[in-house]
C-alpha cells in the first residue's frame, strides 16, 4: 500500500467528520417507551471520513478536508484517520461548535436511524495559499451534497472543483442530501459542474420528482448531468456504459448495519476510475463493496479490507454477462493484493 504525503494525493475529499455512537437495539421503540442497549460502541463517521478511510483501504492516497471541534471527540477522529493513513493537514479545528456527532440506532434487520448534529461540519472555511497548492496536485476531488449546506463550504466546494479542473483532473459528487426545499436545486446545478454525480433512488426521487428508479435516472441524464451512478442498495445499480443504461447486479450477504455501505460503493468507484477500470468492473466492484460493508456494524474504520470485497467476489454466481465482469474484477483484486505482499 502507497503510504501518503504531505505534498500530494490522489484525491482530494471534502465532507462531514464525526463521531458515531452505535446502538444495537431489539426492535424500534414506541413513542415514550425506554429503549436500552447492552453496549455502545463508538466510531469514525461521516460521509467525508467514511469515504477517505474506504478510499485508503484501496491504497489510494487522499487529502482530508473539512472541519472537527477543539473537544476530545475532534481529536479522536483526527488520530483515527491519521492513523490510517488520511492526510487531514487540512482538516480545520473550532471552538465555535462541537464536533458533528451522530447517535445510529440499529435494527436486527441493519436497519439504521440517525439523530445528531453536523456541528462543526458547518464552519469549514475558504482554503489558504498552503491548502490550494496541496488542491492543485490532485487527480481528482470528491464531494458531498451537504457541503452546498452553507456559504463557507459551497466556496470551498467551488476552489475545489476549479483548482482540479484545472489540473485537467475530474472531480465527483455524492448528492446525500438533507430533506429541504433549497438543497435540491443547488444540487443539480452543482451535478452539471462535475464529471460524475452519485445519487441514491431516494435522492433522485427528491430532485426529480420520479419514484420509479429508471424514470429518475433517465430525467438526470436528460438534464444534461454527466456519468450519474444511482445506487439501488439490494437491487444493485444503474449506470451508464459506452451510451447504454445498465443496471449492475448486486451481491446477496446478510446485513446487519447498512452505515457507510453507500460511502463505500462511492470509494470502490473512485478508486476504479483513478486506476482506469472500464466503468462495468468499477460499478460491480463498487456493489461488492457496499454489500461488505451492510456486512458489518459501523462504517469508518471498519469500512471493508479488499479481502472481504474479494470473499464477497468470490462467493457470488451471476449471470454470464456478468460473472465474466465479476471474474475480471477478483483478477484484478487477487493481483493487487499479490502486489501488496511482496512490496511489504
Amino acid at each position: 500500500m502507497r503510504k501518503p504525503t504531505q505534498d500530494s494525493s490522489e484525491i482530494v475529499v471534502l465532507g462531514d467528520i464525526n463521531a458515531d455512537i452505535i446502538a444495537r437495539v431489539k426492535s424500534w421503540p414506541e413513542l415514550g417507551q425506554e429503549c436500552l442497549t447492552e453496549r455502545l460502541e463508538l466510531h469514525c463517521g461521516g460521509v467525508g471520513a467514511n469515504c477517505a478511510l474506504a478510499l485508503r483501504r484501496w491504497g489510494v492516497t487522499v487529502q482530508l478536508i473539512g472541519c472537527v471541534g477543539e473537544d476530545d471527540f475532534g481529536g479522536f477522529l483526527l488520530k483515527t484517520l491519521a492513523a490510517r493513513g488520511v492526510n487531514v493537514s487540512c482538516v480545520r479545528r473550532t471552538a465555535n461548535a462541537m464536533t458533528g456527532m451522530l447517535y445510529i440506532n440499529v435494527t436486527p434487520d441493519g436497519q439504521r436511524t440517525f439523530f445528531g448534529s453536523r456541528g462543526a461540519n458547518q464552519w469549514v472555511g475558504r482554503l489558504g495559499k498552503s491548502d490550494s497548492k496541496l488542491i492543485e496536485r490532485a487527480r481528482a476531488a470528491n464531494l458531498m451534497g451537504y457541503s452546498f449546506l452553507n456559504a463557507g463550504s459551497e466556496a470551498v466546494a467551488q476552489q475545489i472543483i476549479a483548482a482540479v479542473h484545472r489540473n485537467d483532473g475530474w472531480v465527483s459528487l455524492d448528492a446525500g442530501m438533507e430533506p429541504s426545499k433549497k438543497i435540491p436545486r443547488k444540487i443539480l446545478r452543482a451535478a452539471r459542474s462535475v464529471d460524475f454525480f452519485f445519487v441514491s433512488d431516494q435522492e433522485a426521487a427528491s430532485l426529480t420528482g420520479y419514484h420509479k428508479p429508471k424514470k429518475a435516472f433517465d430525467c438526470l441524464l436528460n438534464l444534461a448531468i454527466p456519468n450519474v451512478v444511482m445506487k439501488l442498495g439490494k437491487r444493485g445499480c444503474l449506470i451508464v456504459d459506452d451510451g447504454t443504461a445498465l443496471q449492475v447486479p448486486s451481491f446477496s450477504i446478510h446485513a446487519v448495519d447498512s452505515t457507510g455501505a453507500g460511502d463505500a460503493f462511492t470509494a470502490a468507484f473512485l478508486q476504479a476510475q483513478l486506476r482506469r477500470w472500464p466503468c462495468a468492473e468499477a460499478a460491480l466492484a463498487a456493489n461488492a463493496a457496499g454489500a461488505a460493508a451492510a456486512s458489518v456494524v459501523g462504517a469508518g474504520e471498519r469500512l471493508p479490507t479488499r479481502q472481504q470485497m474479494v470473499r464477497v467476489l468470490s462467493a457470488a454466481r451471476l449471470q454470464k454477462q456478468w460473472d465474466d465482469v465479476r471474474l475480471r474484477v477478483l483478477l484484478r483484486l487477487r493481483g493487487e493484493r499479490d502486489a501488496d505482499s511482496r512490496g511489504s
